[in-house]
């Protein structure tokens, strides 16, 4: 399936137009369940786009999605402008990420004096350290998850990976975005306990017909700096 996604900014001064592959076939596999589009990777690119033009300049901004499922929110970041970004996931998801960051690259023409934006993809296992050097090839500004826990046992994988990109720089504080359907009052709260560990944690509130079933969490690692303005 490859139906269009369109996010358009509140006021309607940005609108962004996606075509996403999906393949239900992979989430018949034990333990997979990135192969379709999730509502919390379509409220996470809303509120990416929102802010495109309400307090972000995306052409400064380098940006990792652990768990890119589909890529959907690594694609709207790429389509938002971001300098660099880098949409990772298992090698069994690669195929489909693969295909969908091509459909949707943004080209740009020779005569553009801009300078070319990245939009990547590769496998990145929660826990190690990735084997691709291009992961961490650029100090990382963003870490993005969008709905990436589903059993309390990946949890502490995945904290760890977000502990490990935040501290492979240490100039300035990275932004971690979270998106998160509330599913299971167990599975959430082992979550939030994991990251209270190592992350100053903050709700970011969407909207009231959204905030009822999913949450958006920035956060720092702590002992770092919080950025200013970010919701």
């Amino acid at each position: 399936m490859k139906p269009n996604y369109k996010f358009a900014e509140l006021g309607g001064t940005k609108t962004l137009t996606l075509t996403i592959a999906q393949n239900p076939n992979i989430n018949n596999e034990l333990g997979q369940t990135g192969a379709v589009l999730w509502n919390s990777s379509i409220i996470t690119s809303e509120y990416l786009t929102r802010r495109s033009t309400n307090g972000w300049d995306f052409s400064t901004i380098n940006a990792i999605e652990l768990g890119s499922g589909c890529g959907l929110v690594s694609i709207a970041m790429h389509q938002l402008g971001a300098r660099r970004v880098v949409a990772t996931d298992q090698a069994r998801m690669m195929k489909l990420l693969t295909r969908n960051t091509d459909c949707n690259r943004v080209v740009q023409l020779n005569r553009s004096r801009k300078p070319p934006t990245v939009l990547l993809a590769t496998e990145y296992v929660w826990g190690r350290a990735p084997e691709d050097p291009r992961v961490f090839a650029e100090p990382v500004d963003v870490v993005v998850v969008s709905d990436c826990v589903y059993h309390e046992s990946v949890a502490p994988l995945l904290v760890r990976s977000l502990v490990d990109v935040c501290k492979s720089r240490s100039d300035v504080p990275v932004v971690v975005l979270v998106g998160q359907e509330l599913r299971s009052d167990i599975v959430h709260a082992a979550f939030v306990a994991e990251l209270l560990e190592h992350f100053d944690v903050y709700r970011v509130p969407v909207m009231p017909s959204v905030d009822t079933n999913y949450v958006l969490y920035a956060m720092w690692l702590r002992g770092s700096h919080s950025p200013e303005h970010t919701h």
